[in-house]
């Protein structure tokens, strides 16, 4: 079965703030017997665990976000499909995803940060963003029981990194590799310079870059709406947005 992400027929959403806590978004679906999924910036954020659920719950989040609500078949409800979004839902305009594989030559400790300059023209030494490039869960691949060639044959390297999961064909020898989950958001409008720098645990640090990313956040939702003139003649409604 083909995994197909269905975003027609899914409508009304509406957004309930929980005092401060988040948001209850609930929708109408004229899929009664799909699950559904929460996209919030182009990632699979959570799933339906029964047909009729109609709601998700959305942690405040820290970044400005987009959410796209999707049906999908049973076996598919856990499965990111992403890749099926509209290239600008993929990547949204006011986010930094750099695609950075977890390289052996790293160090357990090693940190990758992004900087920016905020649109200034004079790069910031806050870190926009900051992960580890090994943390405790990933494995290395080539080390302990998973070191290349003394596997079954046409079999080693089942245990690197993203076999399977991760980038295709971006590790060595080919093979599928694991990224560097991390992103930065870019909340001013403009041209922004990024460096991406590795900080290893003995304060050395490398730099790459700088490169030049346009962000086009969206506009923040208006504090209130208000009618201010109506004109029954002409049917025209004026509205006042603050």
């Amino acid at each position: 079965m083909t995994a197909t992400l269905i975003t027609t027929g899914v409508d009304r959403i509406t957004a309930e703030p929980l005092d401060g806590l988040g948001w209850v978004l609930r929708f109408r679906s004229t899929h009664a017997s799909l699950y559904h999924q929460m996209y919030a910036n182009g990632r699979l954020a959570d799933w339906t665990d029964v047909v009729g659920q109609r709601e998700f719950f959305v942690a405040a989040p820290a970044e400005v976000t987009e959410i796209r609500i999707a049906a999908v078949e049973a076996g598919f409800r856990a499965t990111d499909l992403s890749g099926q979004l509209a290239a600008e839902e993929r990547n949204p305009g006011w986010l930094f995803r750099p695609r950075i594989v977890r390289s052996i030559a790293a160090r357990p400790g090693d940190v990758l940060e992004i900087l920016g300059d905020h649109v200034t023209g004079q790069l910031s030494d806050a870190p926009l963003a900051a992960a580890e490039i090994w943390p405790v869960w990933a494995r290395r691949w080539a080390f302990g029981e998973d070191r290349f060639g003394e596997g079954a044959f046409g079999h080693d390297g089942a245990a690197a990194p993203g076999m399977g999961g991760g980038a295709f064909g971006a590790g060595a020898f080919g093979m599928d590799a694991d990224l560097v989950d991390i992103k930065a958001t870019l909340a001013e409008v403009g041209i922004h310079q990024i460096v991406l720098r590795t900080r290893a645990l003995d304060g050395q640090v490398t730099d790459v870059g700088p490169v030049l990313v346009h962000s086009c956040p969206l506009p923040c939702p208006p504090a209130s709406i208000t009618a201010v003139d109506y004109d029954p003649q002409t049917q025209q409604l004026t509205l006042q947005i603050d």
